[in-house]
């Protein structure tokens, strides 16, 4: 969990759990030769919050070790995304956790030696098991709390929580009670007080021991099952933009136990969560379903012999940099709500004449600069810069969007009759990026050029226009 020279955010909230952790992590600093760095969020929940804060502060004060009080609206921030309370606090606290790290980890030649350590126990881990458990899991999330994923560290993962608060009070520790953890409205709570202990009684008074044993075996099994997975999924999916593909006859060979982490990795791919996908949308995925809609507004089509999984539609509108303030070396604008790069440059002189006398030439010829891409048929266009009216932004679709495609004599075009002409699929057009200069669409990025910025003989300044969408290839083939 932690190797020399590390820093460790410890996150402390005042509860016998993260006081234990602090204390101990503090004693053993030395031995294992790591800095530390308490960390506490104020939810502003409670009406005591101030009090915790402060003894949390002087906690950490008494054994040296530096320490950053944080704040959030746990309450606004549940009404904001409709989320209940525990998910809000929980993301409260990461994104705290988070922010924190990336600032410490600015001061430290690499973000790598920094860790971020909570105070999760065996209970927790029993606790975890069974409400997954009831409401319906696989192998990895019957795996429990994992004691290391990523920078996320937990030391007292294996022990009981009775030895916790004997350990705090053997050393004195001050401690808080937190009344949200006793209220029986919450589903974590009522299984540790009610059915927790109810089924050790009846069943087996070791159930948290035997709970957190069968959690780490899963484990084991989750581990070897998820790397083989990311294997298949690299070799029979690929990514396009914002687009996971993922080869349906392929996935199809695949015994269940590697199909159902493939299809989660997808969504995991495309969503950028950080949970897990469940199992009833997996199962309505591999069981056939032709459209499903996942959580994080992810939505799948098959399509092509795919799994095209898909982001919700992102309204973006941001203003591009003028090429021609930035010299030889462009403008280099990333777009992640699109997975799109996009660059642009002023070009003249030699270099000028020679694009315009081959884009002269496809312009008569009625041909486009092919790509590798699927959903990008020309990654690369030229316009008159001189044609253009006003500062360049980038946006998405708008309803009644209409253009003048090159090759069409200036006549104007619905962008929806456009796209359908182009036989792009329907859950890839809120993902074209628009290069408008104003009131006009002058670029379907990856498409088609407009009429009205398309190069003529006089044509000497003119701008290159590039679309790079983000690009994994499958394994399986060298090209998409």
């Amino acid at each position: 969990m932690i190797s020399p020279g590390d820093l460790v955010i410890i996150a402390v909230s005042g509860g016998p759990d993260s006081m234990c952790l602090l204390h101990a992590l503090s004693v053993l600093r030395a031995e294992l030769g790591f800095s530390a760095h308490v960390a506490h969020l104020n939810h502003h929940m409670r009406e005591q919050a101030p009090r915790d804060a402060a003894m949390v502060e002087e906690a950490a004060r008494t054994l040296g070790i530096p320490c950053t009080i944080g704040h959030a609206d746990v309450f606004g921030l549940a009404k904001e995304r409709g989320i209940g309370l525990e998910e809000a606090g929980r993301v409260a606290r990461y994104d705290f956790f988070r922010g924190l790290k990336k600032d410490l980890a600015g001061e430290r030649s690499h973000s790598d030696s920094v860790r971020i350590a909570l105070g999760h126990n065996q209970n927790d881990q029993a606790e975890t098991v069974l409400m997954r458990l009831l409401r319906g899991s696989g192998t990895s999330g019957l795996a429990g709390i994992p004691p290391v994923n990523g920078d996320i560290i937990r030391p007292l993962i294996d022990v009981p929580r009775d030895v916790i608060e004997e350990y705090c009070r053997e050393h004195g520790l001050p401690t808080i009670t937190d009344v949200y953890n006793l209220d029986l409205k919450y589903t974590r709570n009522r299984i540790r007080y009610e059915t927790l202990p109810s089924l050790a009684a009846s069943f087996n008074p070791s159930l948290v021991e035997t709970l957190a044993d069968t959690a780490k075996a899963l484990r084991w099994d989750a581990d070897y099952l998820n790397a083989e997975a990311e294997k298949a999924f690299q070799r029979i999916s690929r990514k396009e933009g914002r687009v996971t593909s993922v080869d349906e006859a392929l996935l199809g060979t695949t015994p269940p136990a590697i199909s159902s982490r493939i299809v989660e990795k997808a969504w995991l791919e495309c969503s950028g969560s950080d949970t897990s996908l469940g199992l009833k949308h997996v199962a309505n995925l591999l069981e056939g379903a032709q459209t499903v809609s996942l959580p994080e507004g992810v939505s799948v089509f098959r399509h092509k012999g795919f799994l095209r999984f898909c982001p919700a539609p992102a309204e973006v509108d941001v203003p591009l940099p003028d090429p021609a303030a930035q010299g030889t070396s462009g403008v280099t604008v990333y777009v992640p709500e699109l997975g799109v790069t996009i660059i642009l440059r002023l070009v003249e002189g030699e270099e000028a004449e020679k694009a315009k006398d081959m884009a002269l030439r496809r312009q008569s010829e009625h041909s486009v600069y092919t790509s590798g891409y699927e959903f990008c048929l020309e990654p690369v266009v030229y316009m008159d810069y001189n044609e253009l009216d006003g500062p360049l932004h980038l946006r998405t679709r708008r309803r009644g969007d209409r253009f003048s495609p090159l090759g069409m004599n200036g006549k104007s075009q619905k962008l929806q009759d456009f796209f359908t002409a182009q036989r792009l699929p329907r859950f890839y057009r809120d993902l074209v990026p628009l290069v408008t200069d104003g009131a006009d669409i002058v670029w379907v990025g990856g498409f088609r050029l407009s009429e009205k910025c398309k190069l003529h003989r006089n044509s000497h300044r003119l701008l290159r226009a590039e679309m790079r969408p983000d690009l994994r290839r499958s394994g399986y083939c060298a090209t998409i």
